[in-house]
């Protein structure tokens, strides 16, 4: 019984009405990016001159239309997949790259471990969009270019993560007995201690999408992402303030599904880490403190 009283108070602690509201526009907002193609209204592609610079409601038009003609609530949806599908590989190259890399140092420490933390120092202590710049600047331009960029610029981050989380379970009992059993180091990292540091590295990550978000948005507001014809959020940002005083809306809309989308992350992964973490849970009020204490009476 007290396993499950717990249990409940850990989803009311997760399922709060923030946290729900989230739920339902990240959910729509993954449904959109995924189904793109068959629910956009218009070829978002597509131009045509006579609809140039529609208003709102306009010719049928939701949203109004671009200098050239083209819907503007077609392209928020098909950029709306190009942000998330790259959101989500700057997030799976963080992964790949730097949990194992934080696991391998914080298991064997030494001067390994030494040398590639500094090095992370070093990456860390550059301004993350500047650094991006200058390897994008390197590799190219181009949506490729830009995921791999702020890849790299994420992957200390996730890797000094998943370091301290391995010095701690590593002197935990079940390693010692894991080791005394012969496992090898690598089953031990990554099949004993890894899934009880995966958790706490979930919350991290899922707020990482958003700040990925945004970070490939600027890429692409400054030309460096995504390239035309195909768009995202930030190429519709930036072509809706050379026309912001024609057609606000142009800008209104992708800065609008930014944000939307950026803060409903934030509140989620807050939610996340709620759930795995006791202290991050909200206090009872104090007339649910009182009514607790009459019933335990």
């Amino acid at each position: 019984m007290n396993g499950n009283k717990k249990s409940v108070s850990k989803l009311k602690s997760f399922f709060t009405v923030p946290v729900i509201i989230t739920s339902i526009i990240l959910a729509i907002v993954l449904f959109i990016s995924i189904f793109a193609e068959w629910i956009t209204p218009y070829d978002p592609e597509e131009a045509n001159l006579a609809d140039s610079l529609c208003k709102a409601m306009e010719k049928g038009h939701i949203l109004g239309t671009d200098k050239l003609g083209r819907d503007l609530l077609s392209r928020i949806i098909a950029g709306a997949r190009s942000s998330i599908v790259n959101a989500f590989l700057i997030v799976g190259f963080e992964m790949i790259v730097g949990i194992p890399i934080g696991l391998i140092c914080g298991y064997y420490g030494g001067r390994l471990d030494s040398f590639i933390m500094r090095i992370w120092d070093i990456v860390c202590s550059l301004p993350s969009l500047l650094l991006a710049f200058v390897l994008v600047a390197a590799f190219g331009k181009g949506t490729y270019s830009g995921v791999i960029a702020m890849g790299i610029v994420y992957t200390p981050l996730t890797a000094k993560l998943a370091r301290s989380l391995i010095i701690t379970e590593k002197s935990q009992v079940y390693v010692e007995a894991a080791k005394s059993l012969g496992y090898s180091d690598a089953r031990i990292i990554f099949i004993h201690i890894l899934p009880n540091c995966i958790t706490t590295m979930v919350a991290q990550l899922t707020l990482d999408i958003g700040t990925a978000i945004v970070s490939m948005a600027s890429l692409s507001y400054l030309g460096l992402g995504v390239q035309p014809p195909k768009s995202d959020w930030g190429s519709l940002l930036k072509d809706g303030m050379t026309m912001l005083y024609q057609q606000p809306m142009l800008l209104i809309a992708p800065a609008a599904a930014i944000m939307i989308t950026s803060i409903s992350i934030n509140i989620f992964s807050d939610g996340i880490q709620a759930y795995i973490d006791p202290s991050q849970r909200r206090l009872p009020s104090f007339k649910e403190y009182r009514r607790k204490n009459k019933d335990a009476a």
